[in-house]
């Protein structure tokens, strides 16, 4: 049985340096600032589960984002699927993953859409990430509702706004990896609305309690979220072998 882990990264896997607590570990520096953390135990956990099962981050962030994140000296994936499904990261190799998705018209519309908004007073950041996706977030003193006519598939976590291109999502990206991996059991695990095209696909799936499907295991209140999750899993993994 070959089975894999494919996991959101940001407040899911990792987390950032508003929500540290004593001990945990930072594996990202962002302007020669501590960015980014995991806990012990969830790194402990991790580990083990990577020892026997394929683990593969599949995150929106973009190529530089993932790149900044170190991890440890005795960890590092092998494998990451980046700007949301566009690109697979292998060591320092950078392939097309889904990038041929992003076609000559949603090129054209995504520059339409930079043009437009990056001079919009409610925004402070407007940006096409790895020539894939729109990204936007909210000036701080912008609060309303917005609305966008686009055939783009908008995606929102708090301050941040994704605009993707329709075929351009971590399902796709998730069906492709089982593919090439020839996985037959999938766990994941994510913390938003822009994990579900993958969680929905999972065998089993983790989430905090806002995020609800078939097959998905809801995590507590527990103050780790990654420490629960990957613990259940190992769990589970008895099971299976």
């Amino acid at each position: 049985m070959k089975i894999l882990l494919a996991c959101d990264l940001d407040g899911t896997l990792i987390h950032s340096h508003k929500k540290r607590r004593d001990g945990d570990i930072c594996v990202e520096l962002y302007d020669g600032h501590e960015q980014s953390f995991i806990s012990p135990r969830a790194l402990d956990l991790l580990k083990k589960l990577a020892a026997q099962i394929s683990f593969v981050p599949i995150t929106t962030r973009s190529i530089a984002q993932y790149r900044r994140i170190f991890w440890t000296a005795d960890f590092r994936p092998k494998l990451a699927i980046v700007a949301n499904g566009a690109y697979l990261l292998d060591g320092e190799r950078c392939e097309n993953f889904l990038r041929e998705v992003v076609d000559v018209e949603i090129s054209a519309e995504l520059e339409t859409l930079r043009e437009k908004f990056s001079s919009d007073e409610r925004f402070n950041i407007c940006r096409i990430v790895d020539e894939s996706f729109l990204f936007l977030r909210r000036s701080d003193d912008f609060d309303g509702e917005i609305s966008f006519d686009t055939n783009l598939i908008v995606g929102q976590t708090g301050k941040k706004i994704y605009l993707f291109p329709p075929k351009l999502n971590k399902g796709a990206a998730l069906t492709k990896l089982a593919d090439e991996l020839s996985a037959t059991k999938i766990f994941c695990a994510g913390d938003s609305e822009i994990d579900l095209p993958m969680l929905e696909l999972a065998d089993v799936a983790f989430s905090p309690k806002n995020l609800r499907g078939r097959n998905f295991v809801t995590c507590s209140d527990a103050p780790d979220f990654a420490e629960e999750f990957l613990q259940q899993i190992l769990e589970r993994l008895q099971w299976l072998t």
